[in-house]
């Protein structure tokens, strides 16, 4: 079979046509309060904003929030590789050059398709996109109309468009203080944190059905996961995403040993999984804060 064909072949077999996942997500504690605060804004005509650090649940709780309402998700990560046309769209240069600079050449963005459709559009990380391409969004959440200048045209919004964005903490490397222009467009803030330690672990156990660890062992992973969020050495500590890596890492380890993890295990594994995921505060040796949180999380 030649590569292009291959190629074709395997397209089709994984391209995704029609999103029919659901958004797992532990409705409780404070995501059971956020989910129900963010309901409150929506039907109040009130976008919100959500702030919370890096792998706290927010993108979650904003699909499931979505999928519960029927309502379409498009989505940014905010970056300084963001530029109004990520938002709004552009021409596509090979149909200019056939039909010219009109609307049949004209390839929307997500925030536009959002805007039209009548679908939720979710700012990630929006305190990572530089001042201008935030200004663009401005008449929009606003005024309910959105400049398309490609088109030289304004449009309105669909009456059932909603928007949400979400923030990291302010200290973290790389975000930027929101403009007040922006910000004053979000009406209703909601704040999430990482969960307490009973709803992570069934957090871990719903997304790792497989997991064949014990509860007390898979206590001291997450004991070893909140030790990181609370070290002052470490400025990006452990997210959802990581415990639930570390968690399959372990269990696999165990899996093939045949044996129950031991103190051992916890560190080998977690020196894999947690070096590069975790930031250190310079001149630290992350090896020797890990070994030292995983001493303390067994002789809690």
């Amino acid at each position: 079979m030649k590569p292009i064909t291959e190629f074709k072949t395997k397209f089709e077999q994984h391209q995704i046509i029609e999103e029919t996942t659901t958004t797992p997500l532990i409705m409780e504690g404070q995501y059971q309060r956020a989910y129900e605060n963010l309901l409150d804004a929506y039907h109040a005509g009130l976008y919100a904003g959500i702030v919370g650090p890096v792998g706290s649940g927010k993108t979650a709780l904003c699909r499931k929030f979505a999928e519960d309402h029927s309502l379409g998700f498009s989505w940014v990560t905010f970056s300084d590789l963001i530029r109004p046309s990520s938002l709004i769209g552009t021409f596509d240069p090979t149909l200019v050059f056939k039909v010219g600079y009109n609307i049949d050449a004209f390839i929307p963005g997500p925030f536009t398709l959002a805007s039209i459709e009548g679908n939720i559009f979710f700012a990630n990380e929006v305190n990572r996109g530089e001042e201008y391409v935030l200004n663009t969004l401005l008449d929009a959440l606003e005024e309910k109309r959105l400049y398309i200048p490609q088109l030289k045209s304004w449009i309105t919004l669909d009456e059932n468009f909603y928007f949400i964005a979400s923030m990291n903490p302010s200290d973290l490397r790389g975000t930027r203080v929101l403009p007040e222009a922006f910000k004053d467009r979000i009406r209703v803030w909601i704040t999430l944190d990482y969960p307490d330690k009973e709803v992570e672990k069934k957090i871990i156990r719903m997304n790792c059905p497989e997991l064949e660890i014990t509860d007390e062992d898979l206590m001291t992973l997450i004991e070893i996961v909140s030790q990181t969020r609370q070290s002052p050495v470490i400025s990006k500590p452990a997210s959802i995403r990581t415990s639930i890596g570390f968690a399959k890492m372990l269990g696999e380890r165990c899996r093939r040993l045949q044996i129950s993890p031991t103190k051992e295990i916890f560190k080998d594994v977690g020196q894999l999984v947690l070096t590069q995921s975790l930031e250190f505060s310079p001149g630290i040796t992350p090896d020797n804060v890990l070994n030292e949180i995983i001493e303390r999380a067994f002789h809690k």
